[in-house]
């Protein structure tokens, strides 16, 4: 981990189909052998975590929570168990206070020792200072609940991490320094408490240090940063395979840590989440390019016969017998494909131009090179995972491996799409995607 973090890790915290605790324990294989330190559960749809959060854990299910806990502990990664109760919270409430502190203690007493309350995408109250004093009480209350009752051997607590409703500057009202909500937040919550901050924006392509200094100053503290740069629940139509990239090396000392929301599917996750502990030990020098070249070679392994890693625990080491022989270059093809939020990496930049070449002249024997070139990439990516062993891999990247190697058949066929060679077979939402366009005279 790098000098400068307190903190790195994996938030569980996107809305769709949570991760199993098998791909959980899988995961902190990983984190271990990257470094990371901190494991934070706060999947939206759990519905004790947050749509039902005054319920109590069925027995099972708070069975299978301790053994993650348990999991976790022995790969030396930090459980830390995230409580969202913002959406109907009353204070003023007997019964919701008791509610609360009632699940944190039952969560205690299974072996969590670290804790996170998330007033995430909640709605705003007018006097929103008056909302940050409310979440200050309720954050006080629980730190005190566990001074009270769940210390560790040494006296200490764990950490209590705090998701703020303003989490980012675009949510910030008026802007960050002036906010009244964070400048109430910055005077009164215990220093102590980690603060999360996502950045400019819900979902940041670039985070710079000034912009993090201006709200640590408001703030009082370092906030801790939850990235949402290869978070995908907010589109069916791709993942994010690229690199860690638009956060300057300078970045890590602004920031108490940096703990990554990633794509929902749990294995497409790999490349980014090792570019990630890649640039928290960088030194001067580093470039989100290298770094994510060497993560796709860690990778790779995934894609052969037997879907294992090298030995003595490092990813990417050992033998690796690909039957269909994927290379590094395939999966970078692939990863530029589905690179990072509204933006292609530069392979797939050069199939568009390439495919835009065609459609203009489908005799242009460089640019359907290019275009063949390409769906043999994509073919063999496709066809190493279906023989291989990895099939949660394989379903999670199979769409998208399919729709583009279609696609590029398509336009190798016809050069302009012709509708009666290949009949529209998609779902209502697309054929919606297709209307409305302005006509190109010359197509």
């Amino acid at each position: 981990m790098g000098e400068h973090l307190n903190m790195l890790g994996v938030i569980e915290g996107f809305y769709g189909r949570p991760w199993t605790p098998a791909q959980r324990v899988r995961l902190y294989g990983w984190m271990a052998a990257w470094g990371m330190d901190t494991y934070l559960y706060a999947p939206k749809d759990d519905p004790w975590h947050r749509a039902r959060w005054r319920e109590p854990y069925p027995p099972q299910e708070l069975a299978v929570l301790s053994e993650l806990v348990t999991a976790a502990r022995a790969q030396g990664v930090r459980f830390v168990y995230a409580l969202a109760p913002g959406l109907d919270l009353n204070w003023s409430r007997s019964q919701d206070s008791a509610a609360l502190l009632g699940k944190i203690a039952t969560l205690a007493g299974v072996g969590v020792r670290d804790f996170a309350l998330l007033f995430d995408d909640i709605p705003y109250q007018a006097d929103r200072a008056a909302q940050a004093l409310e979440q200050v009480a309720v954050v006080h209350r629980v730190a005190q609940f566990l001074d009270e009752h769940f210390l560790d051997e040494q006296g200490v607590r764990g950490l209590l991490l705090f998701c703020p409703t303003e989490y980012c500057a675009e949510r910030a009202r008026p802007d960050v320094k002036t906010s009244p909500y964070l400048n109430t937040l910055g005077e009164h919550l215990d220093p102590r408490v980690e603060v999360f901050w996502t950045g400019p924006e819900v979902v940041s392509p670039e985070i710079s240090p000034e912009s993090v200094r201006e709200v640590a100053q408001v703030l009082r503290r370092r906030p801790l940063l939850w990235d949402n740069l290869h978070a995908s629940d907010y589109t069916v139509h791709r993942l994010h395979l690229g690199p860690y990239q638009g956060r300057p090396l300078e970045l890590r000392h602004e920031v108490s840590g940096i703990l990554s929301n990633p794509n929902t599917p749990l294995e497409p996750n790999f490349p980014g989440l090792a570019s990630l502990a890649d640039y928290a030990a960088a030194s001067p020098g580093w470039t989100a390019q290298a770094s994510g070249l060497r993560a796709l070679r860690d990778w790779l392994p995934q894609f052969g016969s037997t879907g294992q890693f090298g030995s003595a625990g490092q990813f990417g080491s050992g033998s690796q017998d690909h039957a269909t022989a994927v290379t590094t270059e395939d999966l970078a093809t692939v990863a530029d494909a589905l690179f990072l939020p509204h933006v292609t990496g530069p392979r797939a930049q050069r199939v568009l131009e390439a495919a835009l070449r065609v459609i203009a002249d489908p005799a242009d024997q460089q640019a359907r090179s290019t275009l063949l070139s390409a769906r043999r990439r994509f073919r063999r990516v496709l066809h190493a995972l279906e023989g291989g062993v990895n099939r949660d891999l394989l379903y999670d990247l199979h769409p998208y491996l399919v729709d583009v190697s279609e696609e590029l058949t398509r336009l190798l066929a016809s050069g302009r799409g012709g509708r009666t060679t290949f009949p529209y077979r998609g779902g209502l939402a697309d054929q919606l995607m297709t209307l409305g366009w302005p006509e190109e005279k010359d197509r």
